[in-house]
C-alpha cells in the first residue's frame, strides 16, 4: 500500500500503540560474526543455568565474551533505549535462550507484571537475533495491542505476529506485551536468542545480574556502558535533573 503522506511511526509511539517495534542491520559484519562465533562457543563451552527439553538459558552473557558486552555501546540501540525509557537507562538483565526443536509453540505470556502493571514501557526487553529465524525455526511472537489489558488473555486479541528474524534485527517489547517462541520443528536447529533487558535506574536490577559487580567490565567501560552495567550514572545525567 502506497504511503499516503503520514509519517512513519516513531519507535516509542509502535511500542505506544502496539506494544513493541523492530531494528534491522544493528551490526557491522566484523561484529555480527564475532556474535556469531561467541554464541556458538558459549552454547559448546558455557554453563546453562538450566538445560531443559525445550529449552537451554545462559545468564549474564556479557562476562562470557567481549562480542555480546560491546552490543551495550551499539547506536541503534542506543537510540531506541533514550526514546523509550529516557537517558537515565539501565540494564536489568542479559541472557541467552536456546529454543529446541520440539514441534510445538510454546505458551504465551508476559514477564514482569508488578512492572507492566505500573509502569508501562520501563521494562523494555530487546530479543537480539546473529542468525535467521523462518517460520518454523521457533520464531518470537508478540500479540499486538495485549499491552492495554494485563487481565486479558491471547483469547481476546485476534492478530498475533511471529518476527521473522534477519542476522542483526531485533524486537524489542514491553513487560505487558504477551509473546512466545512459536512453532519449532525438528527439522530446524536450535535457535539462539539473545535477550537484553533494559529499565530505568531506579528499578532495582534482577537478583541474577552480576555484570553491576564484575570489575573487568566495569574497569573498561565507557561512562554510557557503566552506566548501563549499573555500577553509576554518566556526567550530565542524575536521579534529579539530566541534560544530553
Amino acid at each position: 500500500m502506497p504511503n499516503l503522506g503520514q509519517n512513519p511511526l516513531t519507535r516509542l509511539e509502535h511500542l505506544n500503540r502496539y506494544g513493541y517495534y523492530t531494528e534491522e542491520n544493528l551490526f557491522s559484519a566484523d561484529h555480527l560474526a564475532r556474535i556469531q562465533d561467541a554464541l556458538a562457543r558459549l552454547v559448546k563451552e558455557g554453563k546453562p543455568e538450566y538445560d531443559h527439553a525445550h529449552q537451554t538459558y545462559f545468564p549474564n552473557i556479557i562476562e562470557f565474551d567481549d562480542a555480546f558486552a560491546e552490543i551495550l555501546d551499539n547506536e541503534k540501540l542506543l537510540a531506541g533505549l533514550f526514546e523509550v525509557i529516557g537517558h537515565d537507562v539501565s540494564m536489568y538483565a542479559n541472557e541467552v535462550l536456546v529454543s529446541k526443536p520440539t514441534g510445538k509453540a510454546m505458551g504465551w505470556h508476559r514477564d514482569k507484571m508488578s512492572i507492566g502493571r505500573h509502569c508501562p514501557n520501563m521494562f523494555l526487553k530487546v530479543c537480539i537475533y546473529a542468525h535467521e529465524v523462518p517460520i518454523d525455526g521457533g520464531p518470537t511472537g508478540v500479540v499486538p495491542e495485549s499491552q492495554f489489558d494485563i487481565y486479558k488473555g491471547e483469547e481476546f486479541y485476534p492478530n498475533k505476529i511471529d518476527f521473522l528474524a534477519k542476522p542483526g534485527s531485533a524486537l524489542a517489547f514491553a513487560a505487558s506485551t504477551m509473546h512466545r517462541a512459536g512453532l519449532h520443528l525438528p527439522t530446524r536447529p536450535p535457535r539462539p536468542a539473545m535477550f537484553f533487558v533494559f529499565t530505568p535506574w531506579w528499578i532495582k536490577q534482577a537478583v541474577y545480574y552480576t555484570g553491576n559487580k564484575c570489575q573487568r567490565l566495569i574497569d573498561s567501560a565507557s561512562p554510557m556502558r557503566k552506566q548501563l552495567l549499573g555500577a553509576e550514572l554518566r556526567p550530565g545525567v542524575s536521579m534529579d535533573s539530566y541534560t544530553s
